[in-house]
């Protein structure tokens, strides 16, 4: 969010400020609907401006006004969010179109430039002329914010279609643009007098607006005065890419389960102790008291992991159908094994599977409309003392799930002395030891158990006394604010957390506090909310086109955040880095949540990410309050003409019905569920029909007449070939489809020129046209098995390529990798004696790789001491490795390899030896991947930095010899099916910084004896 000053900037009149004004809220909602790669942004223009009512506490659209909107939230705020930031979009799309399109405009390019600039004076003007909604509330206030971001979107419409009817295809040569221009003169020259005519209409509607304000809207010439005087909240700044360190300290901070210690020592005994029985374990509380925390934490303990042999836990998403929830299952159990294709299969190979084993389920996410007693009577009772755990999310849902459970855990709120020390971990953190000193004294600055801060008087002086009462009064405060809610805790210690202290933690907490108890969690949310920065409001609100309880991919929702044209870039920066920068911010704030990260060597640590229940229902709120997004299930679709993005939860045959005479003129982003994706699937397994799904052609054919879209997602659609009409979409940026049945893209999507991102990785396509190769904008490809072609146009934007196979050899030194110079992760299999040699010349150009995963017959050993990826990360092979030429003096090249796996590469113990050098290596994983009967790792073989050691299906080793003090680093050891391999341990300091030694289908009491103390650190489970 930006400051609320002015800067010194002033207006000729009072008139050009109140357009300025006016224009900046328009523009406020435009910079969220329009951003430099997409409209979309409109999003949180909605969230940050919804005329209406700023914020509703109890996030329903019945009832939109509380006390608290005119306090802890200020209206001001969202007024001033909301025009701030249309204006800003509205700047940047109108600079990216006079750039981009100044051949075309012409004489209508100068009507754009001075709208531009009159934006550029409305933005200065917006940050303070709203400024007074904080204090005071204003109806005409809310209706000139209504006005001007509604004026906003219209900009976009206007700038969108005329892009689309100038027709610009910005993928051709120059003199294929100027034939398509001077081919259709009379219709570009018609297309421009239209858009000048409606640039006029805007601004004329734009000068109406700020005389209505300057009508109904009176201000006396003081008033710029006052509000700056009566100012009481700044926002947040974001953290810019160049402080990434400091932005890494924050959202990296490992989160702790505090004041549960009786909760856990309960949760643990209800899970070893007791009979041999299956039982049902329910937890309970209400949302935001830590439960799934405190689950994580005691499943996750090495005691609780060697005591069953068998563990799953999953997110269970509203509306979720038994297959899914029993899939998921399975799939957890077995990773490797292929997923039955009906219920009745599932449920058979879980009896199969469990039958012998004491296993724990965990299942995150109750619904009160899930069949609950199937998906048990799926789980054996087999007396080997398993249990289920169920972390209840719904307060409703505790009736339903009593009758089920055995046993219930509730969890309770934390009592002041855990709440204190719980805010000052993310309020303060344990790298800011000056106020570390007002929490613990001098003596426990970087103490992890809370302790009464008694301070000496040196400790006193050094801090003063009035600032130490203010923080033992800021405690008090926080814990008559929060009423030890840890999740209320969380997030305001993370907003406090970016203030000065004292001045600007007292202007957060004062307005909480005269608020009533039971809307302070909603009092934080919406604090929390408005302290973000413009560009992360639409990031955050994005959430709400997802379903809910679920893990989301880190990178897709930075690449859709690209797509949409939330990601603002500056001279020099990737927008991928960007995109997971704000996503880390946002980790930071504790508004998002790490469910999984990736290996501390790749790109971007975070993984998979999800949002907590409160702070989805806010997204969803803000994102349909301001009209911004419309969700429908399966028994409502919406037909407005201004529907901008939607989100279908439950397509059928039936509700299609009820949707087709719908117009989607405005849609800017669509993400739809189909209903029949278990059931098809199990018929095509069975060799069945699949039905009548003719419904899915006709929904896509219908959203050809979308013209506007930038992203569509499609989840278990069920067509073989998509629609030609999807050519005509030529704003598209993202296209996900999932598809199991889908075999062919059509030639027109060739036509896509903005196209950034294709995933079709869950579908059956195995090649597209070759004009699709030569869009330049093209930047992330993620497919299955895709061939690619002999050569492809200038592929410099390309960032991800992945399921390629080569078909075709490459001859000269020459291949399609050549072109894409800024390639950053490379999947690629089919590699033969015919690609070796440009591939190797190709990785010379690819400076930018960090992952590279082969497949293929022969791999070179001169991969790792020829072939130049100075900044590789992670290699992964997939096929033998030629060590007949072996040079164990060769000169490594992959100096900063972290991860390295190597499958089926039949490598020997002078290779293992080798790789022992690379001088980062953290990771290792060997899958079928050793030829020799004795591997022995030794001080000598180095593996100095390795921490994870991975050894699968080495079925010819018989002996594993482990010297003294070698893998001085190593953490984690997991051994999977290796059952002629004997382990032996030589010395007193081997694997002395061991943490988890992992066995799974191994002989019983495998290593046992030869790991002496060392085997109370084996967890065991079976697979079979």
């Amino acid at each position: 969010m930006r400051s609320l000053s002015c800067r010194g900037r002033t207006c000729k009149s009072t008139k050009q400020w109140l357009a300025a004004t006016s224009r900046a809220s328009a523009g406020d909602v435009d910079i969220y609907t329009k951003g430099k790669c997409g409209s979309g942004s409109r999003f949180a223009a909605s969230c940050i401006g919804a005329p209406k009512s700023p914020i509703s506490l109890s996030f329903s659209r019945k009832q939109k006004h509380t006390t608290f909107d005119r306090r802890a939230r200020p209206e001001k705020v969202a007024a001033e969010d909301m025009a701030d930031s249309a204006v800003s979009f509205v700047l940047g799309k109108l600079g990216e179109f006079v750039a981009q399109e100044a051949g075309v405009l012409k004489e209508v390019g100068k009507d754009v430039v001075l709208f531009k600039d009159k934006l550029q004076w409305l933005q200065t003007f917006v940050q303070q002329a709203d400024r007074r909604r904080r204090r005071e509330g204003n109806a005409y206030m809310d209706v000139w914010v209504e006005q001007t971001r509604e004026v906003a979107l219209e900009v976009e419409d206007i700038l969108d279609k005329f892009m689309l009817r100038a027709n610009v295809e910005q993928g051709q040569p120059m003199w294929k643009k100027w034939f398509k221009f001077l081919s259709t003169c009379a219709t570009q020259i018609s297309v421009r007098h239209e858009l000048a005519g409606e640039i006029a209409m805007v601004r004329a509607r734009l000068d109406q607006i700020s005389e209505h304000k300057t009508a109904y809207i009176k201000e006396d010439s003081t008033s710029a005065t006052r509000i700056e005087s009566s100012a009481t909240w700044v926002a947040s700044p974001s953290i810019s890419t160049t402080d990434g360190w400091l932005l890494m300290k924050i959202w990296d901070d490992e989160l702790e389960v505090i004041g549960f210690e009786n909760q856990c020592l309960s949760l643990e005994r209800l899970l070893l102790e007791g009979d041999e029985r299956r039982s049902i374990v329910s937890i309970v509380g209400e949302s935001g008291i830590g439960k799934s925390s405190l689950v994580y934490m005691v499943v996750e303990s090495l005691a609780v992991k060697r005591h069953f042999k068998a563990y799953a836990r999953f997110f269970l998403p509203p509306c979720a159908s038994l297959a899914y929830a029993l899939g998921s299952i399975y799939k957890r159990l077995c990773p490797f094994a292929d997923t039955p294709a009906t219920v009745e299969g599932i449920q058979g190979a879980l009896s199969d599977y469990l039958k012998y084993k004491s296993y724990l389920i965990v299942v995150n996410g109750a619904d009160k409309f899930f069949n609950w007693s199937s998906m048990l009577d799926a789980l054996p009772d087999n007396e080997h003392g398993s249990r289920v755990v169920i972390i209840n999310s719904f307060i409703d849902n505790e009736a339903t799930l009593a009758g089920l459970s055995d046993h219930e855990l509730r969890v309770t709120r934390l009592d002041q002395k855990n709440s204190i020390l719980l805010f000052r971990r993310h309020a303060v953190g344990r790298a800011n030891q000056h106020l570390n000193r007002f929490f613990y004294g001098k003596s426990d600055s970087s103490g992890s158990e809370y302790k009464e801060a008694e301070m000496d008087e040196t400790c006193k002086d050094s801090l003063g006394s009035e600032c130490v009462k203010k923080m033992d009064q800021a405690c008090t405060d926080m814990f008559e604010i929060t009423g030890g809610l840890p999740l209320a805790i969380l997030l305001l210690g993370r907003l406090l957390r970016r203030k000065e202290f004292p001045e600007q933690w007292e202007d957060v907490l004062k307005p909480l506090k005269s608020i009533k108890a039971s809307s302070h969690l909603e009092g934080i949310l919406a604090l929390c909310f408005d302290d973000l920065p413009h560009h992360l409001k639409s990031c955050f609100m994005y959430f709400a086109t997802r379903p809910q309880n679920m893990k989301y991919s880190a990178r897709r929702l930075v690449w859709m955040w690209a797509a949409q044209g939330f990601l603002k870039t500056r001279k020099g920066e990737r927008i991928e880095d960007v995109g997971h920068n704000y996503l880390k911010e946002l980790i930071s704030r504790g508004m998002v949540c790490v469910v999984e990260k990736s290996s501390a060597s790749q790109e971007s640590m975070v993984k998979r990410v999800d949002i907590h229940q409160s702070l989805y229902a806010l997204a969803r709120f803000e994102s349909q309050e301001g009209s911004f997004l419309d969700i429908s299930d399966s028994t409502e679709i919406p037909s407005s003409t201004t529907v901008r993005h939607l989100y279908i939860q439950n397509l059928t045959a039936a509700t299609y019905t009820h949707m087709e005479e719908a117009s989607f003129p405005k849609l800017r982003s669509v993400t739809c569920h189909f209903s029949e994706y278990w059931e098809s699937r199990a018929k095509e397994q069975q060799g069945s029909a699949v039905g009548d799904l003719s419904h899915h052609n006709h929904f896509l054919k219908h959203l050809g007449r979308s013209k506007l879209l930038r992203a569509m997602e499609l989840y278990g659609l069920q067509v073989k070939k998509l629609p030609d009409v999807i050519g005509s979409l030529i704003h598209l940026r993202y296209l996900y489809i999932r598809d199991s049945y889908l075999v062919e893209l059509p030639s027109t999507i060739a036509n896509l020129v903005n196209l950034q991102t294709l995933h079709i990785e869950e579908t059956k396509v195995e090649k597209v046209t070759p004009a699709f190769w030569k869009i330049t904008m093209l930047r992330h490809i993620i497919a299955n098995e895709l061939r690619l072609p002999k050569s492809v146009g200038v592929l410099k934007n390309m960032q991800t390529l992945e399921g390629m196979v080569c078909v075709h050899p490459w001859h000269n030194n020459t291949s399609p990798l050549h072109s894409m110079i800024n390639l950053r992760l490379l999947k690629i299999s089919g590699l033969t004696s015919h690609h070796w040699g440009a591939l190797a010349d190709a990785f010379k150009q690819l400076e930018s790789l960090l992952e590279v995963h082969l497949t293929g017959d022969d791999i070179p050993f001169n991969l790792f001491t020829e072939f130049r990826m100075r900044r590789l990360q992670v290699l992964k092979l997939y096929g033998r490795i030629d060590v007949s030429t072996e040079e164990t003096e060769g000169l490594w090249t992959l100096t900063n390899l972290t991860m390295l796996e190597l499958w089926y590469s039949k490598v020997n113990q002078g290779f293992i030896n080798m790789i022992g050098k690379l001088p980062r290596l953290a990771e290792l994983e060997l899958v079928d991947a050793y030829e020799g009967e004795e591997l022995v790792l030794s001080q000598e073989s180095g593996f100095r930095n390795l921490t994870n050691l991975e050894l699968h299906s080495l079925s010819g080793l018989s002996e594993w010899k482990i010297g003294s003090e070698s893998l001085p680093k190593i953490e984690t050891i997991y051994v999977f099916n290796c059952s002629n391999m004997r382990l032996k341990l030589e010395g007193e300091q081997v694997l002395k910084n061991l943490k988890e030694f992992l066995v799974e289908n191994m002989p019983d009491n495998w290593g046992q004896e030869e790991a002496g103390a060392l085997s109370e650190k084996f967890t065991r489970r079976t697979t079979s």
